[in-house]
């Protein structure tokens, strides 16, 4: 049967574990000022690697570092990672188990590393703190997280399901199939198989957290781009009904003037009528044509028609009785005129405004304790 040199495809899941830190920093170095906390996840990729790499070199260093250190360093960093993506999808966990389960880790390899040495018992310890692990990580990212966020997160859930099932098979095979070897290099293919498994495993593993980061930065983006036409179409709308209220008022106040100056004149007219002053004549009849030629009020009903059309056709339709002065208070109304503002701008009384609003509570069937300007804005 064909031999897998386990030492040659350990390097070559080194050689993965080195590129996917790069490609994680590179993430990190894209994302890190929105997602700041994208460290925590190269901080695990580095850790993988570094413990990697003192596994690799165990026959040049003194046997406890490599196998103690090396161990605790890739084991801690799938805890280390949990954090990152409990960060990540904003579901913070307790962490105390995991950090027992590192320390149970470490005195059970140091003791079936000095005391008893076993390399079973020690693959073992591994597949199992992994298994454990990666339950959490598959759980968080597929369970845990809101509905919503799990289209962003499932490939990372599948992977550590994989994760799950590929432990689960090696801690299946650790325990039925003994095998007497001190070195880890010289174990049989199936640790060769488990090996490539991982290899494989890993690559999915990084090119899935990317995928996972762009599809968050997109749907970012997407959110802040309503967000970003939601406040425009806001200020646009608070613009114009400003500019609107402004501009109502002051065509009010103008018109409102020009009546008045017409009733002044009026009255000039009949107080003077008996005095014969050809000047004062031409002069009030040019007063009078400007005043009549002018027509403000009809300017401003149909500046408001035709800004308001919608309101206009609405309440002409629902509310037929309305007479032209009535609709005039309404609109006031509906721009949070108050009372004394609307009764200085059509020169009326405040207990006649109080009475056109009474009416237009009557009219439109409104209860007392009713909002009626909140109503009329509700009309479009």
């Amino acid at each position: 049967m064909f031999q897998i040199d386990i030492k040659t495809v350990f390097l070559t899941y080194i050689i993965i574990n080195i590129i996917n830190v790069i490609l994680i920093c590179a993430l990190y170095l894209q994302v890190r000022k929105k997602y700041p906390r994208t460290l925590t996840i190269l901080l695990s990729f580095v850790m993988s690697a570094t413990g990697n790499v003192l596994l690799l070199f165990r026959d040049f260093l003194i046997e406890w570092i490599p196998i103690l250190i090396g161990n605790t360093l890739v084991i801690s960093s799938t805890v280390v990672l949990l954090i990152g993506f409990e960060q990540f999808t904003n579901k913070k966990g307790t962490q105390v188990q995991n950090y027992l389960l590192i320390f149970i880790f470490f005195l059970v390899h140091s003791y079936f590393t000095f005391i008893k040495p076993d390399l079973s018992i020690r693959n073992l310890d591994i597949s199992i703190f992994y298994l454990l692990i990666s339950a959490q990580i598959g759980w968080l990212m597929l369970v845990r997280v809101p509905k919503k966020n799990r289209e962003i997160t499932r490939g990372v859930g599948i992977v550590f399901c994989l994760l799950f099932v590929v432990q689960s098979a090696r801690l299946f095979v650790i325990i039925f199939h003994e095998q007497q070897i001190d070195s880890y290099f010289n174990l049989d293919n199936s640790e060769g198989f488990f090996l490539l498994s991982y290899e494989f495993i890993l690559i999915v593993m990084t090119y899935t957290i990317s995928l996972m980061y762009n599809k968050r930065l997109i749907i970012d983006v997407k959110e802040q781009e309503k967000i970003n036409t939601r406040l425009y179409a806001e200020n646009l709308q608070l613009e114009l009904n400003l500019k609107n209220k402004e501009l109502s008022q002051k065509a009010l106040n103008i018109a409102s003037m020009k009546e008045f100056n017409k009733n002044i004149l009026s009255e000039i007219k009949d107080d003077i009528s008996g005095i014969e002053n050809s000047n004062i004549q031409k002069t009030i009849k040019k007063l009078t044509n400007i005043s009549q030629k002018e027509k403000i009020w009809q300017e401003f009903d149909d500046r408001f028609k035709e800004a308001n059309s919608e309101f206009y056709k609405k309440i002409l339709a629902d509310y037929s009785n309305l007479s032209t002065n009535q609709i005039r208070v309404a609109y006031l109304i509906r721009q949070n005129h108050t009372t004394k503002e609307i009764a200085e701008i059509l020169q009326r009384s405040p207990k006649t405004i109080e009475n056109s609003r009474s009416r237009l509570r009557k009219e439109m069937n409104l209860q007392q304790e009713a909002n009626l300007a909140k109503f009329l804005r509700s009309i479009k």
